[in-house]
C-alpha cells in the first residue's frame, strides 16, 4: 500500500514537470509584436512673418538646356564634338551624309533653269503676237493665248526658283550647329548611326549662368515675386553662398500643392553643374510687422470636415519621438490663395498634421516626417 502511494507520487511530479516545460517552452515561442506608427507630414503652425528665412531644396538647371536635332533623317557621317568641349555660337556640331540632298538640289537647279529658259520664250513669243496685232496680222485670240503661255511660264519659273530654294535648305539642314556658346552635356548619336527628323543627337547647356528651381507650398507663394533676391548653397561648394534672381514664379500649383520657382545665378557665376543639387534661402523679413503677417495660415489639405464641423489634428508629444493626433475643431476664413486663415481652435507653435487627415483617428499615435513642410523648426 505505501508503494502503490509513492508511485502515484511519482507520476504526478513527472507530470508536473512536463507542464512546467511546456509552459516554459509557449512562453519561449510567443512572437514578439513590435509596435508600429504611422509616419505624418506636418506644419508647425505660427504667423507668416514669424518666419524670416525658409530655405528650400532644388535642382541646378542649365539656362537652355536642349536636345539638338537635325530636321531632316539621314545617317550621321561626321561628328566634330565630345562630351565637355565647349562650342561658340553657330559651330559646326555634326553632319549628316548629304549625297540624296545635293542630287535634290542639282534637279531643282535644272528644273529652274528650264523653267527660266522656258519663260523667256514664251515672253519672246508674246512680244511678238503683239507686234503682229498691233499692226492687224493677229487676232485676239492669238494674242491672248501668247499672253497666257508667258504668265504661266512666269509662274512655273518661280515655283522652280522655290523648289530649288527648299533643296538647298534640305541640304544645309544635313549639318547640325550650335544655336549660342554652350557645352556638350551629351551625344546621343554616334558616327554611322541612322537618324529621323527630330530625334535627340547631341544635348548641349548653354547660358552664361546656372539656374537653380525649387518647390514652394503655397503658404508662401504670395509672398515670392519675380525679382527678389535670393541666396543659392549647394554641397558641391561647402561654406559658400551665391547671389541669385528670382526669374520665374508659379502661377499653378503642381502634383502635392507646390508651385515651381526659378532663380537665375548673378555676378561671377559658379561652375555649378546641371543635375546638382542646391539650396535656395528667401527671406521674409520685410513681412514682419504687417497686420498680414499676424495671420494664422494653415494648408487647405490639413483641414477636415464630418458631421460635427471642421477640425484638424493637433499633434502632441507623447514620448520621444511619438507623438499622439488630438481632432480639434476649428473656425477658418476660406478664399486665401496660400491657405486657410485660422480663426480658433489652433495656437501659434502648435504642430499639425498636413497629409492624410482622413487616415488618422483622435488620439492615434504617430511619428513625424523628418522636416516640415513650411520652417525648418
Amino acid at each position: 500500500m505505501v508503494k502503490k502511494n509513492v508511485f502515484s507520487k511519482g507520476k504526478n511530479l513527472i507530470a508536473l514537470s512536463l507542464t512546467s516545460v511546456f509552459l516554459v517552452a509557449c512562453e519561449e515561442e510567443a512572437p514578439v509584436v513590435e509596435k508600429t506608427y504611422r509616419p505624418v507630414q506636418y506644419i508647425k503652425v505660427q504667423p507668416i512673418g514669424a518666419v524670416l528665412t525658409d530655405t528650400f531644396s532644388g535642382v541646378v538647371e542649365a539656362d537652355l538646356d536642349a536636345n539638338l536635332s537635325f530636321r531632316v533623317g539621314g545617317t550621321i557621317t561626321n561628328r566634330l564634338v565630345k562630351v565637355g568641349d565647349q562650342v561658340k555660337a553657330d559651330q559646326l556640331l555634326a553632319e549628316l551624309d548629304a549625297t540624296d540632298f545635293q542630287v535634290s538640289y542639282q534637279q531643282a537647279q535644272a528644273s529652274l533653269q528650264q523653267a527660266i529658259a522656258n519663260q523667256r520664250n514664251q515672253e519672246a513669243s508674246y512680244d511678238r503676237v503683239v507686234e503682229l496685232y498691233e499692226n492687224n496680222n493677229s487676232s485676239k485670240s492669238d494674242l491672248d493665248a501668247a499672253r497666257a503661255g508667258a504668265e504661266s511660264a512666269r509662274a512655273a519659273t518661280t515655283v522652280a526658283r522655290r523648289q530649288a530654294e527648299a533643296a538647298r535648305l534640305q541640304v544645309s539642314y544635313t549639318k547640325l550647329r550650335a544655336p549660342q556658346a554652350c557645352s556638350i552635356a551629351q551625344v546621343l548619336a554616334d558616327t554611322n548611326e541612322a537618324v529621323s527628323p527630330g530625334q535627340g543627337v547631341i544635348r548641349v547647356n548653354c547660358g552664361a549662368c546656372a539656374k537653380v528651381k525649387v518647390s514652394v507650398p503655397d503658404q508662401l507663394i504670395n509672398n515670392i515675386s519675380k525679382g527678389d533676391d535670393v541666396v543659392v548653397t549647394t554641397a558641391a561648394f561647402s561654406g559658400q553662398e551665391f547671389k541669385a534672381k528670382v526669374t520665374e514664379v508659379g502661377v499653378a500649383a503642381t502634383s502635392g500643392g507646390t508651385f515651381p520657382i526659378e532663380a537665375l545665378l548673378q555676378g561671377d557665376c559658379p561652375d555649378l553643374r546641371a543635375g546638382m543639387s542646391a539650396n535656395l534661402l528667401f527671406n521674409f523679413s520685410d513681412l514682419t510687422g504687417s497686420e498680414s503677417a499676424k495671420r494664422l495660415i494653415v494648408p487647405y489639405l490639413s483641414i477636415g470636415e464630418d458631421e460635427k464641423g471642421n477640425f484638424v489634428f493637433v499633434l502632441t508629444p507623447v514620448s520621444d519621438g511619438i507623438f499622439r493626433a488630438e481632432r480639434r475643431a476649428i473656425e477658418f476664413q476660406a478664399g486665401s490663395n496660400n491657405g486657410a486663415e485660422i480663426l480658433s481652435g489652433v495656437n501659434s507653435g502648435e504642430l499639425v498634421a498636413t497629409a492624410g487627415v482622413r487616415r488618422l483617428l483622435d488620439g492615434m499615435e504617430v511619428k513625424l516626417l523628418e522636416k516640415p513642410i513650411v520652417g525648418n523648426n
